[in-house]
């Protein structure tokens, strides 16, 4: 029996999840950095100072330093190429052999090469302007990557290299982060991941950084097998709100370095006049979401994307583990900001679905930080909650969370309201936990299952507190719009199929919750009815059609402040359901007080990546901003009672 208990189980989680549209399986992963190989041949410059014998030497340094002090008597535009070529060799000749001094070397490639454009091209004719970029995109990835492991870069303050004169420390600059300069700890770089909206070609390299010293996969970091073998904060700061901080969760960054060939030259050879122009060497790590970057900064490399991509790629987090696990120890409610909370910023929560977790959302993070109107006026913050459970429970530390949250901007004051009403976006399931915050309950949610007030039950006083969190509340005065996509506000029919009471009996239960409901019931029979009368119910079960409780939430309107929009998949038609995404009829996910309801041709968890819910999405944010700018007071439309029929 037990051998069959285990791939019995298998078989259900994985009908379940073919039904439910689980993304949280998807294999989008970053890669290594594209780095350019040595090429003595790649310019024509053997016939220059006699190279050739360099070529031979395949990168020796005693026969670069020679030629190096002859080129910074003559200095040209040709022998400042040549040297910036090979000092990439010498470079890659000691990272092999774990020498620190190679990041000295890709610093000199940095600043030969970007001599040698300033003086104006090259001679014979040639143009290597592509290959001349290549190299110094390559130099500046491994500076970034192994200037830790080599001890030369502090990320927090900055880059120590051996120049002509001796060590120097070349400053760090960091431009237009709520960071804090101490929160620089590690670098990582990877690929621009492709389908990411917000990607930018242009000046620098895009990158990740990391606030904890938690390291990461070194073979994708862009330094290599080599390196890996070589070598505070105020915590009562209100406007800081570390606690909502994941010290996991990286952010991006592009980084700039400029070193005047100066630094490598014989001091007697400098010619003042033509080194005005990089007088200081400068390493700026810049904010690629920041909208009031200077003029200097304008055309460089973004990828704003690419930390949400490592931090899914990298998590060992599994909903479906989770889904099924119940008390595994880590799967608790918490709420967590993508960056410090920053007070001129509008909140944007987003709330995930059943058998997911934050990471589903990715591509909507994407589509708002890709738009610099929203990038510049909207912070992210994400909620992650335990799928199996119901749900009420996880939407009481939500509302508790969300409140001390807010209260960074009044300092510490939960009962202010938030000058800038936040936007709440839930789907699926996270649709029904987020029209919990903008509801408040009276008592119609209690009486959908129980018979008795809640003061007049016989239990622990501990356990009717919980119960007085989770059913009675009012709704949160700091939201002023909530988006619901492809959420069942009248419940699926899967989930009264056998599929859903599959899902059901695979939901884990914290055994203490579980434990603490059946003493109440017990103490209390015949107090409670619909899907509570028999023990505490999964998410699943609450999803029903005839769950009494989702009818409840389904009659009680919203607060009359909030706006409602909803976005609605439609591409499949459903047996006795009628038009749906496959999982949520349309006239469950309907929602007749939506001040807009926009149908896309996308199945429930395809419509996070479709471009024309991100579209929609966006378009209701731009109002938003519109509407709180103006300070112009929207409540919720009232409108005539549309009669649909629930589905069943």
């Amino acid at each position: 029996m037990r051998k069959r208990l285990f791939p019995n189980l298998l078989c259900h989680a994985i009908l379940l999840v073919a039904i439910t549209g689980c993304g949280c399986m998807r294999s989008d992963r970053l890669r290594s950095p594209t780095l350019v190989s040595p090429s003595l041949a790649a310019c024509s410059y053997e016939g220059w100072l006699g190279l050739g014998s360099l070529i031979a030497g395949q990168g020796n340094i005693d026969d670069f330093e020679r030629y190096r002090l002859q080129a910074s008597l003559h200095p040209t535009a040709e022998s400042s190429t040549a040297l910036g070529e090979r000092a990439y060799a010498v470079a890659e000749r000691l990272h092999g052999q774990c020498d620190h001094r190679a990041v000295d070397y890709w610093a000199q490639t940095i600043a030969w090469l970007d001599d040698g454009r300033r003086r104006c091209g090259v001679s014979r004719g040639q143009d290597p302007s592509d290959r001349i970029a290549r190299v110094r995109h390559s130099a500046l990835i491994r500076i970034l990557s192994c200037g830790q492991k080599y001890g030369r870069l502090d990320p927090a303050s900055h880059l120590t290299l051996h120049a002509d004169a001796g060590p120097i420390q070349v400053p760090i600059v960091h431009h237009g982060f709520a960071w804090q300069q101490s929160d620089f700890q590690r670098l990582m770089v990877f690929e621009s991941p492709a389908s990411a909206l917000g990607n930018v070609c242009g000046r620098g390299v895009p990158l990740i950084v990391f606030t904890s010293k938690k390291e990461g996969p070194p073979a994708a970091s862009g330094c290599g097998d080599g390196c890996d073998t070589c070598c505070s904060t105020d915590p009562s700061t209100n406007n800081r709100c570390e606690k909502f901080l994941d010290s996991r969760l990286p952010f991006a960054a592009t980084a700039l370095l400029d070193l005047p060939v100066s630094l490598f030259q014989n001091r007697a050879a400098c010619d003042d006049a033509e080194t005005d122009r990089f007088s200081a060497a400068t390493m700026r790590l810049v904010n690629p979401l920041a909208s009031d970057l200077p003029e200097t900064y304008a055309g460089i490399a973004k990828s704003p994307a690419m930390p949400l991509y490592y931090a899914r790629q990298s998590s060992q987090y599994n909903p479906v583990v989770a889904f099924i696990g119940g008390d595994n120890g880590i799967d608790r409610p918490e709420l967590k900001f993508l960056e410090p909370y920053q007070p001129d910023k509008i909140p944007l929560i987003l709330v995930h679905g059943l058998l997911s977790n934050p990471a589903t959302f990715l591509e909507v993070a994407d589509a708002v930080r890709a738009d610099p109107q929203l990038a510049s006026r909207y912070q992210i913050w994400v909620f992650r909650y335990p799928t199996g459970d119901e749900f009420l429970q996880s939407t009481a530390v939500m509302r508790q969370q969300l409140a001390a949250a807010f209260a960074c901007h009044t300092g510490g004051s939960p009962g202010q309201r938030h000058p800038h009403r936040a936007v709440i976006v839930g789907h699926s399931l996270g649709g029904l936990l987020s029209k919990l915050q903008v509801t408040s309950s009276g008592d119609r949610l209690w009486r959908s299952i129980a018979d008795v007030p809640l003061d007049q039950l016989r239990g622990t006083p501990q356990y009717i507190a919980h119960l007085r969190r989770s059913f009675f509340f009012e709704a949160s005065p700091n939201i002023g719009r909530v988006v619901y996509i492809a959420t069942p506000h009248r419940g699926s029919p899967w989930a009264a199929r056998c599929i859903g009471r599959i899902g059901s009996s695979l939901a884990g239960y914290r055994s203490a919750d579980k434990r603490d409901f059946q003493q109440l019931a017990a103490a209390n029979p015949g107090v409670f009815s619909g899907e509570f009368s028999d023990s505490l119910p999964s998410s699943v079960d609450l999803l029903r059609p005839n769950s009494q409780l989702l009818e409840a939430l389904a009659a009680t309107p919203s607060s009359p402040h909030v706006i409602v929009n909803s976005i609605i998949g439609d591409c499949f038609r459903l047996p006795r359901a009628g038009p749906s995404d496959r999982v949520v009829p349309v006239s469950s996910a309907y929602r007749k007080e939506a001040e807009s309801t926009a149908y896309v041709d996308a199945s429930h968890t395809a419509i996070l990546r479709s471009s024309a819910a991100h579209a929609e999405l966006l378009k209701i944010l731009r109002r938003h901003l519109q509407e709180t700018a103006s300070g112009e007071c929207r409540c919720r439309l009232e409108r005539p009672e549309i009669e649909l029929a629930p589905a069943i």
